[in-house]
């Protein structure tokens, strides 16, 4: 069999094992796999890495194009590509490795009446966030799927900067091309345009949206107890600040998030028009 049969994503066939040891230990997975640290052998360097079963892949030029993307940006926000090898079974995608925990996890753990996260350092991840959400889509790329188990921390450090991951659901799309119709995501952060299968990069400006509001008072702005109630209460659009959590809120926070839920993607606020928001450039 050709190499290129047996490798169809990159097209080489590499044996990650001749570079690197892997941990058995999972600390993470996902829908495609699992990922473990793994060590550099000739550097020592500890790295993580996304080993993808190509079996449970119905589309291998998604991959192909999740790797691209990775390999062509660079900002201090996103996930690093390390390196990457394809044996006849998986893709192993090796990454920084970062230790403080996901987003997903901080609100979980800091979720009470009174809200979530303070403003300070709800604003302080969302300007991180807006930041490397500029630099993409400055760059062509939509992201298509920001939430907060997307949002890691580098380090357990209180300061610790945040990097956005996982780009199995990005595409390269430039202003004025013809929009985007397929509908992907997570329910809580798929914007209006989005489930009407007719939307650009706006798209990413409304998911911070959620992002922030999630983050200073614990739970989504348009809530369900299905996918399809979720998106129905997207639709409506009936965006409320009520419960002890928004109590101590700032005028300036509340303003910040309607100009990110703005139903109609035309007047929401792009990423670096988001960074010159007092609540952000302020901070």
């Amino acid at each position: 069999m050709m190499v290129q049969e047996l490798c169809p994503v990159t097209g080489v066939y590499t044996n990650i094992t001749d570079d690197y040891y892997i941990s058995p230990t999972v600390i993470g997975k996902g829908h495609y796999g699992i990922v473990r640290e793994c060590i550099h052998i000739a550097t020592n360097q500890s790295f993580a890495v996304k080993s993808i079963d190509k079996s449970k892949i119905g589309r291998l030029d998604h991959l192909q194009r999740e790797i691209f993307l990775l390999a062509s940006v660079s900002h201090g926000n996103i996930m690093k590509l390390i390196d990457c090898y394809e044996d006849a079974a998986s893709v192993h995608i090796i990454t920084e490795k970062y230790t403080g925990g996901e987003l997903y996890d901080a609100i979980i753990d800091n979720t009470n009446s009174h809200g979530c996260l303070s403003e300070q350092k709800a604003g302080a991840v969302i300007k991180s966030l807006l930041e490397a959400v500029a630099y993409l889509h400055d760059n062509g790329v939509v992201h298509r799927d920001i939430k907060p188990e997307n949002i890691l921390f580098e380090s357990k450090a209180e300061d610790a900067d945040v990097k956005l991951i996982d780009f199995g659901l990005s595409r390269q799309h430039h202003e004025g091309e013809t929009p985007m119709t397929n509908p992907v995501g997570t329910a809580y952060y798929m914007s209006p345009e989005l489930l009407a299968k007719n939307y650009d990069s706006a798209t990413d400006l409304w998911s911070v949206g959620v992002v922030a509001y999630v983050l200073l008072c614990g739970f989504p702005p348009f809530n369900g107890r299905s996918d399809g109630e979720i998106q129905e209460s997207t639709r409506r659009n009936r965006l409320h600040f009520r419960g002890s959590g928004w109590m101590d809120k700032s005028d300036d926070a509340m303003d910040f998030i309607k100009c990110l839920l703005r139903k109609d993607p035309r007047k929401r606020f792009m990423a670096r028009e988001a960074l010159m928001h007092p609540w952000i450039s302020n901070m």
